[in-house]
């Protein structure tokens, strides 16, 4: 419970010889009662609680709570608009024009979704409360990379708003260990991660901020070894994901009714990570409990008392401190001199 402390404070002016001008003092302080409330418990904390009261919280919950509320938000939003759509597309007396808004509403949530989710929901409908969501993707002759043979320096470019370029040394003979090891130094420039999967080929991955970038300004050029010494266009080839999949159907409501099976797989995604929401507020609720004030409503009121009557017997005190501070403040400089000899 949180208390209050209301003061109501007395304009005082002070002068004497030594004094150019007054300091306004707080004289009293009035105690007055305290309603005695009895918290409700309250349902997860909402947006406005969050930043009325930023205090309550320490810098890491306050960005989890914000995390998952907004992650929360999308899921929620999308679920809803996908159950209408699906809800009209099993009806044959849904009216076309109907089927169409419902799909536009969908539309403009997949577009939003790095918006609306603060980049909490990744293209899979993954949430990630920490950390940045990722593109997976893999580039057009890759596997050119991993053939061993002689050495070759490759030179990537990143274009777009401005030109950027990485040099990758491929060693002579080098071990498929060795070719990720150097692409992850050169591509790392550009905040691109490759690794090699379980099938023996390269794939790659980068911070969907990234990617729009990526996936239309990718070039490279070798040593006519394993690529041309001059530049050519890499088209990354990206990992499929449900909300391309709804994106897909969403623009075509004519044919919602094919697409019933893609439709139930992406609402069991978003009920599925909907719980693991759940669990994860429950998980901040508890520790908003742990950090609440251990006073009761009786104990508050007493030690605002006990405050009021500490600043009420300060009065005087502080009327004194203030002459005093006037007063050497509006000594003359030829009196300093003197008494300091």
């Amino acid at each position: 419970m949180q208390v209050g402390l209301s003061t109501s404070s007395l304009q005082t002016s002070t002068s004497s010889p030594l004094t150019r001008g007054s300091i306004d003092a707080q004289q009293s302080v009035r105690n007055r009662g305290v309603a005695d409330t009895t918290a409700l418990p309250a349902s997860f904390p909402e947006s406005p609680l969050i930043s009325a009261r930023p205090l309550r919280y320490n810098v890491q919950l306050n960005q989890q709570l914000t995390a998952v509320q907004q992650a929360d938000s999308f899921l929620s939003q999308t679920e809803s608009q996908l159950l209408q759509l699906r809800h009209s597309a099993a009806h044959a007396s849904a009216r076309p024009d109907t089927l169409r808004q419902q799909a536009k509403g969908l539309l403009n949530l997949l577009d939003n979704r790095a918006q609306i989710s603060g980049n909490t929901v990744d293209r899979h409908f993954n949430v990630t409360l920490e950390g940045k969501s990722q593109v997976n993707f893999t580039l057009p002759d890759s596997d050119k990379l991993l053939q061993s043979g002689e050495a070759e320096t490759l030179v990537f470019s990143l274009g777009g708003n401005k030109r950027e370029m990485a040099a990758v040394t491929l060693p002579k003979n080098g071990s498929e260990r060795q070719v990720v090891m150097h692409l992850n130094q050169g591509l790392g420039r550009f905040g691109v991660h490759a690794r090699q999967d379980g099938n023996g080929s390269v794939s790659f991955s980068v911070d969907e901020s990234r990617w729009a970038r990526v996936s239309s300004h990718l070039s490279v050029r070798g040593e006519d070894k394993r690529f041309n010494t001059s530049f050519s266009a890499l088209t990354p080839q990206v990992e499929p994901a449900i909300g391309d999949t709804l994106m897909q159907i969403a623009a075509q409501p004519e044919r919602l009714r094919e697409r019933g099976a893609e439709m139930l797989t992406a609402l069991e995604q978003i009920t599925f990570q909907r719980g693991k929401l759940r669990f994860q507020q429950e998980r901040v609720r508890t520790r908003i409990e742990g950090m609440a004030t251990p006073y009761e409503p009786q104990q508050a009121l007493s030690v605002s008392q006990t405050l009021g009557e500490h600043l009420q017997n300060s009065g005087s005190q502080f009327s004194r401190l203030t002459q005093a501070l006037s007063a050497q403040a509006n000594v003359r400089l030829g009196t300093v001199k003197n008494l300091l000899g």
